[in-house]
């Protein structure tokens, strides 16, 4: 599932690619992605100019001049693709903005169908981004406020840092590197981590999150920036997918798959002790 990393990725990408650029039309929208959208909206957005593109954690805002907003979450194989409007067909090409500009194209390609591609008009975009109900994002958050934020609830460290609504941004991938480089089970209770401790995860995240949107992102399987291109961040991953591998902070183990909140995660069991 593409994290904060790989949707920064994507939003840069986006930037340079399609920002200012002016709707033609909605050149397909499949029928499970109309269930995500107003009816009519399709009218309503030929001739707009799309406008500035930001993200707040995993989720992609995409905004047009009216006010009106796409908003877009990647989910587990959810690609944004720019391209040219006679580009091939594929099937699991769910929607299609041709722009005025050029023949050019936004494709929204979605292996799995668990991604959304939602349009909200501005007197419903507040309502919608408050529903979500997302915590702040993990790249924002300042060093105190991680702090009393984690010191403040009494659970799992790994489960609460998956948390979108505690804190937004952070997935799997990077939630095992971030505990192993912190050599901090990911069972600990978050309310018993020193604020020393703390401090130190917080910078670890800020590191690693920014050395990989530096890498664009983290590819095992299907992700890509706007223009197909890979992550390659998935070359520097110390915890995550290492299972068997020596491990690199204390070489005297190997990291160790076990299982948490039913989620697979790698650990080194001699530097993260509960």
């Amino acid at each position: 599932m593409p994290e904060l990393p790989e949707v920064e990725t994507v939003v840069r990408g986006l930037r340079e690619c399609i920002a200012g650029k002016t709707i033609k039309d909605i050149g397909y929208i499949a029928p499970h992605l109309r269930k995500l959208n107003l009816r009519g909206f399709v009218k309503r957005v030929a001739g707009r100019k799309i406008g500035s593109i930001n993200r707040v954690g995993k989720n992609i805002f995409i905004n047009l001049d009216d006010g009106a907003v796409f908003m877009v979450h990647l989910r587990m194989t959810g690609q944004l693709l720019f391209c040219f409007q006679n580009s091939l067909n594929d099937p699991h090409n769910h929607l299609k903005i041709n722009f005025i500009e050029n023949g050019e194209a936004l494709i929204f390609r979605d292996v799995r169908k668990f991604g959304h591609f939602i349009y909200a008009p501005a007197n419903k975009r507040q309502a919608w981004f408050e529903s979500m109900k997302l915590g702040t994002d993990a790249l924002k958050i300042d060093a105190d406020g991680f702090v009393e934020l984690l010191r403040s609830k009494h659970r799992m460290i790994k489960p609460l840092l998956l948390d979108q609504s505690v804190i937004a941004g952070l997935g799997n991938i990077y939630v095992d590197e971030i505990l192993h480089r912190s050599k901090v089970h990911p069972k600990k209770l978050s309310s018993k981590i020193a604020p020393r401790k703390l401090r130190e995860m917080h910078a670890r995240m800020q590191k690693i999150l920014r050395l990989s949107i530096e890498n664009m992102g983290t590819t095992f399987d299907s992700f890509s920036g706007v223009n197909s291109e890979p992550g390659r961040n998935q070359n520097y991953l110390l915890a995550y997918n290492n299972a068997g591998r020596v491990c690199s902070l204390c070489g005297k183990r190997k990291i160790k798959r076990i299982v948490v909140a039913q989620r697979g995660t790698f650990i080194c069991t001699n530097c993260q002790r509960i």
